[in-house]
């Protein structure tokens, strides 16, 4: 039975009316003090939910004065559960500044 209001009948709505249809390709970027325990911190959330050799891709770029770097890990996300869980880990973490 449709709700009209885009839920699915137990409140939550359907992973294709926001957008996303799984499993897809997701970007995280994240933001950090350029330091080895931002990047380890990047690493072992991610891989706590996908194993590294799965990534599909991982970019760092340096701030013009070096003081800070950003990190962007691509996998293949599996499920909405599977999103928000990595979603929370990367909030969570405090050496990660900012994410997007």
């Amino acid at each position: 039975m449709a709700t009209g209001n885009g839920a699915n009948g137990n409140g939550h709505t359907n992973e294709q009316d926001q957008g996303l249809v799984f499993p897809c390709d997701f970007p995280f970027k994240m933001f950090g003090r350029n330091t080895k325990e931002f990047i380890a911190a990047v690493h072992t959330v991610i891989s706590n939910h996908i194993p590294r050799e799965e990534w599909v891709s991982s970019k760092e770029t340096h701030s013009r004065n070096q003081n800070y770097i950003s990190c962007t890990v691509v996998v293949s996300v599996q499920s909405r559960e599977q999103l928000d869980h990595i979603i929370t880990d990367i909030n969570n973490c405090p050496d990660i500044i900012m994410a997007l």
